[in-house]
């Protein structure tokens, strides 16, 4: 008896436990909770396409002033840091006493032969005077054969002199040319930005200038394109400019030039690390529009370039998934959410261009969480 009534508990317990899984199952199945949803339509907006470019903060004018020790030995420098300069200043000067010989020594050469041409000059006036005797006892023409040679030798010795004090002012201009250039001076309107004597003895395979000026008035920001992106940026066009180090800020400026033949240093900076294809890079200016930023040159900066603005059908971008390759959004449909493929063009800011898919009639789901699949029951 003892083992009918255990054997009926167990039964019982079994019974109820299915039926609490029963219970749960239909409360499932027959009672789903619906999601709240947030839904729009397709909306007409501008949208503006951009391409973006790392580039770095440079003075549009700039002069490097190197040492060049075939002009002599470096004698001063005639600036300092901070100095306004002008164009013609001049910056440094050279000695060179190997110079200064030359140009006495030419001094003395062309001063040898003025004296020379006058000593002939002077022997051509007692010539004619000796001829004019002779003219008197022996008759003008036997007075002319008898000093012919005489004259001949003293025309050629004036015409070999002559030859020699043009070759010596020919020399003298050289060598004024090659004193001129012991100055060196500016070539540009700006500020001197650094100056360092050091850089005319040290011994390196990278030389550093001994001046550098720079226009602080004027900076532009350089970087490079790829073969893609050249195709779409163009001279004109409004570039907007971000700094990781100066945050919180943005400058406007526009595309001044684009690079008609790849960079020539960056080809051979690829071409050196590797002997891969490596990707062509076209060089890219932008000149920066009102308040210059507060960074020096050499800062990197952001360039958002806007290469196209037109008006498109968009979505936020939140109400756009992507499955794969594959970018999709649900609509409403008999109170459940319905997904449907679209395909995308422009991304800006927020907002993303549908351009196949949707109607203007559908309503999309613009909150679409993860928990919302195709089937879901959803309210708006």
């Amino acid at each position: 008896m003892k083992k009918i009534w255990i054997g009926i508990g167990i039964v019982l317990i079994i019974v109820l436990f299915i039926g609490i899984n029963l219970y749960r199952s239909a409360a499932q199945t027959g009672g789903s909770a619906i999601t709240d949803v947030k839904v729009g339509k397709l909306e007409e907006k501008e949208i503006a396409a951009t391409v973006m470019v790392p580039g770095k903060l440079k003075f549009k004018n700039e002069q490097s002033v190197y040492y060049e020790s075939e002009k002599g030995e470096l004698d001063k420098v005639e600036v300092k840091p901070g100095d306004k300069v002008k164009k013609g200043t001049v910056l440094l000067t050279y000695a060179n006493e190997q110079l200064k010989l030359e140009q006495e020594k030419n001094e003395l050469a062309s001063e040898a032969n003025r004296l020379k041409i006058e000593q002939i000059s002077d022997k051509k006036k007692a010539l004619n005077n000796k001829e004019k005797e002779l003219q008197k006892e022996l008759g003008e023409q036997k007075a002319r054969e008898q000093i012919e040679s005489e004259r001949s030798e003293l025309d050629m010795e004036e015409k070999t002199a002559q030859l020699e004090l043009k070759q010596s002012l020919l020399e003298e201009k050289s060598l004024e040319h090659q004193l001129d250039r012991l100055e060196v001076k500016s070539d540009i309107e700006g500020t001197v930005i650094s100056v360092d004597q050091k850089a005319a003895s040290a011994k390196s395979d990278i030389q550093e200038p001994v001046i550098h000026i720079g226009d602080t008035d004027h900076l532009i920001v350089e970087g490079m394109l790829s073969e893609y992106d050249t195709l779409k940026v163009k001279k004109g066009q409004k570039v907007t400019l971000t700094s990781d180090v100066i945050q919180d800020l943005t400058w406007k400026g526009t595309v001044s030039s684009v690079g008609l033949v790849p960079d020539q240093q960056a080809e051979t900076a690829a071409a050196a690390a590797s002997t891969a294809e490596q990707a062509v890079q076209y060089p890219l200016e932008v000149k920066i529009a009102g308040k210059l930023p507060q960074g020096k040159p050499g800062f990197k900066l952001i360039m958002d370039i806007e290469t196209d603005k037109r008006k498109a059908k968009t979505l936020p971008q939140k109400a756009v998934k992507k499955d794969g390759d594959q970018y999709y959004v649900y609509t409403i449909r008999d109170g459940k959410a319905n997904r449907v493929d679209v395909k995308i063009g422009e991304t800006a800011d927020d907002q993303m261009e549908i351009k196949e898919g949707l109607s203007g009639d559908d309503q999309v789901i613009l909150n679409p969480s993860d928990d919302i699949t195709d089937g879901t029951d959803v309210k708006a």
